[in-house]
């Protein structure tokens, strides 16, 4: 009822001051549900909603392998923090997104929201794994240093020697089963045979850590089976931005992932020998992998019709091994090293019942024409004799639920139960294929593995088929991406009073960059799309831009609605060169006609640039076409019109500009003409100012901390938009 009463009141006062015509004193009393409201004397109030911090993020102590890519979070966002199920959780957004150099260093002056004081910095990079560095903001400035600890490089990943490794064995006795369903409660086989056993062809491997004792001799291999070490740097850089691409939106199947994930196994399109060289994993998880082979002709469509042989019992890198050890005995011991190659074989009667048999004929060239493919069995690696022990002790009952997972790279051929875990239905493809091509302009087939679909970002083992050029091309990945999303809202009434419910035109700008694995910029793009409730002005909406030497401007428009961007048309708005000041994109001359569109402007840099100063490049803004050379603008507080502007609005009314300050469209009252958010996205505004009860209401109505952080000129109350009534 106080609100209703409010309302009425509010109603009928706006209704008296528009009949009686009487000029107001230039407050907002009038505006305002508290008593006794004075506006501030000093300098008129920018109405900024952001700060300046002086970032450094320091990731140096790990061999990062190219640039890290982060994000800044106002509140923790990992969810089972210290757990192998750790995951970012998807539904609390970044406030900010960037790449560190290509050392993982970053020292930077970024904008920020104001009411960050503490900042939450997040990396789940393929080299590092996941991590958060919490930080205060003090003074200005934040440091978040990521210190080393035990596991940080790649180097050490097993004990010296062999005598924790154990001896050599070809017994499956290390395995929770590999073949059988297992009863989630006693982790017995429950005698469903899911696939046919696995084949022990390739030779032994260490009993205590799975590591295989038939790795591939550099003296000894064939040309092009190792790659070296050169371009496994490159690759493990190149892998990084793909793995950020795939893991960016965390249990999100985007159809791009899912082309990825339904695109063919591996063709060779000559005869070849054939390995395969991990390149690392992000997984606390022993998993074990095989691989197997067939032709288009001989297709497999279900886990029966596979003839699977073993490749590496524990995939296991020693990345994340320490953080989570599973059993003192293993002694640090892990069942991959990075860069090390297993070559494949081929056996032509693979399907003969008899073990003798299946190696008749075999040999290490595979024909031009065959796809090769891969299973892994989730925890299918256990410590010796300690399987199913293993299993009943430290397994919840979720992970013995996950103990039933094969994930294939052929679709049909994966398999999980109905219950307990992510998985899409179908034995969909658990494996993302697309190629790399190195900096030597070598092209290598990548296969990148999703485990249990926890998370759903493909880094749990990647890996690469040698030789280079010797399979199908596949898919190649755009470079990484980072987002950041900014709201502008404006008040049409400039420079007379407004209602100021700040919803005459909201603007949904979306910024971004496209990075190289070096951490360089090589393309920014920024999308645009417009809101707005009922107004009776026309308006128009421009965005300057002041970016730096362009090779070229895409021009597009989405329809309202669509959320495809590659539906969007090419179009070319109308351009002016504001001299130093940038060019003016004029989007559209009435922002009621096409409501809810997504206007796109992308620049392809002319040189890749530092992402450190591109923050600021766009500026929305709405405008008016008064004639052919003056035009009524409004801008956010503060900011400079274009040299189009009617300069003669300027001191009218309700504005207070004073150009010889640089204070272009402010006002000396607690309500803003525009106001720019950092960090957060218009649908955040979807049942306030954008709702159908958003008319005619002063912001504060809907966020009552708005008038007190006014009235303190931004020193209080700077998380106003995120407290609805």
């Amino acid at each position: 009822m106080r609100k209703n009463q409010y309302v009425l009141v509010r109603a009928c006062l706006y209704a008296c001051i528009f009949l009686v015509g009487v000029s107001c004193k230039d407050t907002d009393d009038f505006l305002s549900p508290e008593k006794n409201v004075t506006t501030p004397t000093t300098a008129p109030f920018d109405f900024s909603t952001s700060n300046k911090v002086d970032l450094v993020v320091d990731y140096s102590a790990y061999n990062t392998h190219g640039a890290v890519r982060f994000a800044v979070y106002n509140q923790n966002p990992v969810k089972n923090e210290g757990s192998e199920s750790e995951f970012i959780d998807s539904s609390i957004e970044p406030i900010y997104e960037d790449f560190t150099d290509s050392f993982g260093k970053y020292d930077a002056t970024i904008t920020l929201p104001a009411y960050a004081k503490v900042l939450h910095i997040v990396t789940k990079d393929f080299t590092i794994g996941l991590k958060r560095m919490a930080v205060e903001v003090v003074n200005g400035q934040a440091k978040a240093v990521l210190q080393a600890s035990s596991n940080n490089t790649r180097g050490v990943t097993r004990v010296a020697g062999k005598t924790g490794e154990g001896e050599l064995t070809d017994e499956f006795k290390n395995f929770h089963n590999l073949f059988d369903e297992i009863n989630t409660s006693s982790c017995a086989s429950t005698g469903k045979h899911i696939y046919k056993e696995w084949n022990i062809l390739l030779g032994k491997w260490y009993e205590n850590s799975g590591h295989p004792g038939y790795i591939l001799d550099p003296a000894t291999a064939t040309p092009g089976l190792i790659i070296p070490q050169d371009e496994v740097d490159d690759l493990y850089a190149k892998v990084k931005v793909v793995l950020n691409s795939l893991g960016k939106d965390a249990k999100a199947w985007s159809p791009a992932k899912k082309e990825l994930v339904k695109s063919a196994d591996l063709t060779l399109i000559k005869d070849a020998e054939v390995s395969i060289t991990p390149l690392g994993s992000q997984t606390c998880w022993t998993n074990t992998i095989g691989y197997y082979y067939y032709t288009e002709e001989n297709k497999p469509t279900r886990p029966q019709d596979l003839n699977v042989i073993m490749l590496f019992p524990n995939t296991q890198n020693g990345l994340r091994y320490t953080t989570n050890p599973k059993d003192a005995s293993t002694q640090g011991n892990v069942g991959t090293v990075d860069g090390e190659a297993v070559q494949l074989m081929y056996y032509p009667n693979i399907a003969a019942e008899d073990k003798d048999q299946k190696k008749v004929g075999a040999t290490k060239i595979f024909p031009a024409g065959t796809k090769i493919g891969f299973v892994l069995k989730a925890h299918g690696w256990g410590t010796q004799s300690k399987g199913t022990e293993y299993c009943i002790k430290n397994g919840s009952s979720i992970m013995n639920k996950k103990m039933n997972i094969w994930g294939a790279s052929t679709m049909g051929c994966s398999y999980s139960p109905a219950s307990g875990v992510n998985y899409p239905n179908g034995g969909e493809a658990r494996t993302a294929k697309y190629n790399i091509v190195s900096d030597k302009g070598n092209r290598y087939a990548i296969t990148s593995f999703e485990d249990a679909c926890d998370d759903v970002d493909f880094d749990d083992l990647v890996f690469a088929l040698t030789p280079a050029n010797a399979f199908a091309e596949m898919a190649e990945i755009e470079a990484g991406k980072t987002t950041t999303t900014d709201v502008f809202a404006f008040e049409d009434m400039w420079p007379d009073k407004g209602d100021y419910d700040m919803n005459d035109v909201v603007v949904n700008c979306k910024n971004e960059k496209t990075v190289t694995e070096k951490g360089k910029v090589t393309k920014q793009t920024f999308y645009l799309t417009t809101y707005q409730k009922n107004v009776t002005l026309v308006n128009g909406l421009a965005a300057r831009v002041k970016c730096p030497a362009t090779k070229k401007v895409v021009m597009k428009k989405l329809d309202a609605g669509e959320t495809d961007v590659t539906k969007a048309k090419t179009v070319t708005f109308e351009t002016f060169n504001d001299g130093a000041d940038g060019t003016i994109y004029y989007l559209t001359s009435k922002v009621e006609d096409d409501l809810g569109s997504t206007y796109i402007l992308e620049f392809t840099y002319s040189a890749e640039q530092d992402a450190t100063t591109l923050d600021e490049v766009i500026e929305p803004f709405i405008y008016r076409k008064e004639s052919e050379d003056l035009y009524w603008e409004v801008h956010i507080p503060y900011a400079k019109p274009t040299s189009r502007m009617n300069t003669d609005y300027f001191g009218r009314l309700d504005d207070r500009t004073n150009v010889s300050k640089g204070e272009y469209y402010v006002r000396e009252g607690l309500y803003p003409f525009a106001f720019h958010l950092t960090g957060t996205k218009a649908e955040h505004f979807f049942d306030t100012i954008l709702s159908p009860d958003g008319d005619l209401h002063p912001i504060d109505v809907f966020y009552p901390d708005f008038l007190p952080w006014s009235q303190s000129h931004g020193e209080s109350n700077s998380d106003w938009y995120l407290h609805k009534k």
